[in-house]
């Protein structure tokens, strides 16, 4: 894998990972990906928002919050959040699990937009 990062153009963003247990990238991985300027998805297969901010936060103590973003398919696979418009719940819990305004942002759509913005100039 390190091969991979070291001949990327840039950014790498993993977008369907869960946080260093079964569909799951270990913390080099993530580390190697966080050292791209990248970010990983967490997905979302926790049984309640609540775990599933754990898990962001499990992640974040790994590479950083400028690194985490939310791993998408809301509409395609069963999970802690359903469809797209429980995001309103989801950053709801973040603030409630211990991130600031600004955090919840960055990982629910602003470290994202961060990549895009570098891939697309």
């Amino acid at each position: 894998m390190r091969r991979f990062w070291d001949s990327s153009w840039g950014m790498i963003c993993a977008g369907f990972s869960t946080p260093l247990t079964a569909r799951q990238i270990s913390r080099d991985h993530a580390r190697a990906i966080a050292e791209t300027g990248g970010a990983i998805g967490i997905w979302h297969f926790f049984p309640s928002l609540e775990k599933y901010v754990d898990g962001l936060k499990e992640m974040v103590d790994v590479v950083g919050v400028e690194h985490v973003c939310i791993g998408t398919d809301q509409q395609v696979a069963p999970g802690s959040l359903q469809d797209y418009s429980q995001w309103v719940q989801l950053v709801a819990a973040m603030l409630r699990g211990g991130f600031t305004p600004e955090e919840a942002g960055k990982i629910a759509g602003g470290n994202y937009m961060r990549i895009f913005r570098a891939a697309v100039g």
